[in-house]
This record gives structure tokens, C-alpha cells and sequence, in this order.
């Protein structure tokens, strides 16, 4: 076999490295051309060759790189097989074809040094949302076109990822911050509430007393009332002078006024601006589930609550009465 042999074979069919002449051998690099991922996800351009010393060697990017890292590069590069033409390209500055394009430096790069860091990805994500949203306009009919959208896909999530964590780190001084001022007021604030409550519950004896009271004299001032009106009622049918119809008239403010006692006053304690009374607070007990869930079925809360458990059922393939699995094909 001639030194390039091997890398010819396995760019003419990739799928086949590893197996038959392409297997691959501890300290056997094979002379030709391929790339390798930095950590950042850019591919690197990369020769390998053996001199006329016996010895390996290879560059990366153009740099020659160690003599004891080149069997560790080889292996991380050997199923990345690249033709002449696009390690030319790469060194050239001019990307992969089958990658989408980097926005031009100064729209997209995050370069300069002391550039913050905010500023330096928003000018990246920006150029890659322009680029991005121009290849939209057409459909994938290849595919180094869906390559390219798959790839487009993983560099927009780790702009997502890489500003996830610089938001966590400007966050984190803050929220350190507000936690040093919430257990500051936490005393003050939390411990004076509770307190306010506790006395305020501490009335609802007293004040249940004042209310049962209160209902008690306004049932004696209603009757009392009616007992008026009624009288003054009579009064008005036998008022035949003047002074007897006066006296009717006397008598039905009297009613009039007793009609006005009657009516409920709430009990209070404390002074203006801060008393405190009884209130009436509802809350629901669910005695029949079944029965319950049937008339309340229309609810918003209800329907919603009862998609986020046929959800959790259809993620366990577990299939219950009064729903149906959909299985649905997404890209991921």
C-alpha cells in the first residue's frame, strides 16, 4: 500500500475505517488529511505524514504539533477524513462547506481583547440569527443542507448554554446579596406579622361573644320595629282629627327609627384606622370526587390539570379510559 492509500479508502467510504485495511492500529497514523473538533465545536484542519526519518508527524492548523501527542490526535481525527481541497479551504480561513457559515468578524466573532462579554455574544448570536433566518427562507433538499441546519441547530444551543452560565455568574454576587438582606429584615419582617396575627386571632372568642350578642338584640329591635309599624299602622286608619293623626305620624318615625336599630352593627375593637372585626373567609371540601369533577369539568384549572396528567400517562405509555396516545416525530 502506498502512503496514501488508507486515507483514500477510508474518504471514499468513511463507514468502512476501523474494519479491514482500515483498521486502525496503536502508533499507525495513516498519511493524509482530516480534522478535529476543538472544545469550542470548531473543526480544526489536520496532515498527517511520515518523514523520511521513520518519524510521524503531523500539523494542526498549519502548527506541528508533538511527537507525543500525534498517535492521541490521530485517533480522535482518524473517522474525520477530509479531501486536499477542504484543507486548503480551512486554511485558507474559508470554512467547511458542509458547515453553515460564521458571521464575518466584527458582526459576529467574539473577539478584541477586553471585550465584554455581554456585548461580544449578542454581536455572535446576532450574525448567526441573520445567517440563520436567510437559509430558513429555502427548503432542505440535501443532505449537506440538513447537515448544515442540524450543526446551525448545536451552535445557536450552546450560544444558549454559554449564556446560561454567564447569566448564573452575574446573578450569583446578587442573589448572595439579596440573601444577606433577607435574613438582615427577616426578624423584622416575618416574626412582627406572625405576632399581629396571633393577637388577632386572640380576639375571635371575644368577638364571636360581641357577635352573638349583637345578633341576639337585633332580633328584639326587629320585633320591636315591627311592633311600631304595626301600631302606627293602626293609628293612621283611626286618625280622624288632627291631633290623633299627629300622634300616628309620631308614631311612625318611631317605627321608622326602630327599623334603623335594627339593622346588624358589626363588632369592632381597636381605634380608627385599626380595628379589627370578624370576616367571613370561604374554602371548599370535596365530599364526592366523582361528582365534584363532573360539574367542575368545564374549568379552566380542571382541563389544564387534567393535559398535564394525560401527558405524564402518554410519556409512561400507560393508556387510561377517555384518552389516546399521540406520538408525534420531532427533530432533536
Amino acid at each position: 500500500m502506498n502512503d496514501w492509500e488508507k486515507w483514500e479508502a477510508a474518504l471514499a467510504d468513511p463507514s468502512k475505517i476501523g474494519t479491514g485495511k482500515l483498521t486502525i492500529h496503536p502508533g499507525e497514523p495513516w498519511t493524509g488529511f482530516f480534522r478535529v473538533r476543538r472544545k469550542e465545536g470548531d473543526w480544526e484542519p489536520l496532515q498527517f505524514w511520515q518523514g523520511a526519518d521513520g518519524q510521524w508527524y503531523a500539523t494542526r492548523s498549519g502548527r506541528l504539533v508533538d511527537g507525543d501527542q500525534i498517535e492521541d490526535l490521530f485517533l480522535r481525527a482518524v473517522r474525520q477524513p477530509i479531501t486536499e481541497a477542504a484543507y486548503d479551504r480551512a486554511m485558507a480561513g474559508n470554512g467547511w462547506e458542509d458547515e453553515p457559515e460564521r458571521p464575518a468578524p466584527g458582526i459576529g466573532h467574539n473577539s478584541g481583547a477586553g471585550a465584554d462579554e455581554f456585548e461580544a455574544m449578542r454581536l455572535e448570536w446576532l450574525g448567526e440569527r441573520e445567517l440563520a433566518l436567510e437559509f430558513l427562507k429555502e427548503p432542505i433538499a440535501t443532505k449537506a443542507d440538513a447537515d448544515k441546519a442540524s450543526i446551525w441547530a448545536h451552535r445557536l444551543r450552546d450560544i444558549a448554554k454559554r449564556a446560561d452560565k454567564l447569566h448564573a455568574a452575574e446573578k450569583a454576587p446578587h442573589l448572595t446579596k439579596a440573601k444577606r438582606v433577607d435574613n438582615k429584615w427577616r426578624e423584622l419582617r416575618d416574626e412582627p406579622a406572625g405576632l399581629s396575627k396571633r393577637l388577632k386571632q386572640h380576639q375571635l372568642a371575644w368577638l364571636q361573644e360581641q357577635e352573638r350578642l349583637e345578633r341576639d338584640r337585633q332580633r328584639a329591635a326587629a320585633a320591636e320595629a315591627e311592633r311600631l309599624r304595626h301600631e302606627a299602622a293602626q293609628a293612621l286608619v283611626n286618625a280622624e282629627t288632627p291631633e290623633q293623626q299627629a300622634e300616628a305620624g309620631a308614631k311612625l318615625s318611631a317605627a321608622k327609627q326602630a327599623e334603623e336599630d335594627a339593622q346588624f352593627r358589626r363588632p369592632q375593637a381597636g381605634r380608627t384606622n385599626e380595628k379589627t372585626s370578624l370576616r367571613t373567609y370561604r374554602s371548599g371540601r370535596i365530599t364526592d370526587l366523582d361528582t365534584f369533577l363532573l360539574a367542575a369539568k368545564a374549568e379552566d384549572e380542571i382541563q389544564e390539570a387534567s393535559q398535564r396528567v394525560c401527558n405524564r400517562f402518554a410519556r409512561l405509555e400507560r393508556s387510561v379510559a377517555g384518552m389516546e396516545i399521540i406520538e408525534e416525530r420531532r427533530v432533536v
